[in-house]
């Protein structure tokens, strides 16, 4: 196999413990949360309830991201230029939550361009019913 063709490994397998029964992952990924200037590798997973990631290595293993909670969503520029090929993070899916904090993930760019629409989806059906009730 070339060098420079290799296929990206696919998501590691979620612990068959980490979802309530019912719950299902919908679209998994192999992907990079970037927080500060660390750069934490592990899956990504889409339920119809929430975002999950579960990374490879560390004590905190899992970010859980609850649709409700997501305030808006969209995929921009990495936050913070790190080491590497320039450009190599280019883009990423970014999550802001109803109490500020942002989230970064980085994987396939295309890949990224289709996971936002249903993120975004799923934030507003989640979010209707709660401004229905105020």
């Amino acid at each position: 196999m070339p060098l420079f063709k290799r296929k990206p490994r696919p998501a590691p397998l979620i612990p068959p413990d980490a979802l309530p029964a019912g719950e299902e992952v919908d679209r998994s990924v192999r992907a990079t949360l970037l927080h500060g200037k660390a750069a934490i590798n592990g899956g990504l997973y889409m339920t119809k309830r929430r975002l999950l990631f579960h990374a490879e290595k560390g004590d905190a293993r899992w970010l859980i991201v609850p649709y409700e909670e997501i305030k808006s969503s969209g995929i921009y520029a990495a936050p913070a230029a790190t080491m590497g090929a320039p450009g190599a993070r280019a883009h990423c899916l970014f999550i802001e939550t109803t109490k500020g904090e942002h989230v970064w993930w980085d994987f396939d760019n295309r890949e990224e361009s289709e996971w936002l629409p249903i993120v975004q989806e799923r934030a507003k059906a989640a979010a209707t019913p709660a401004a229905e009730e105020d």
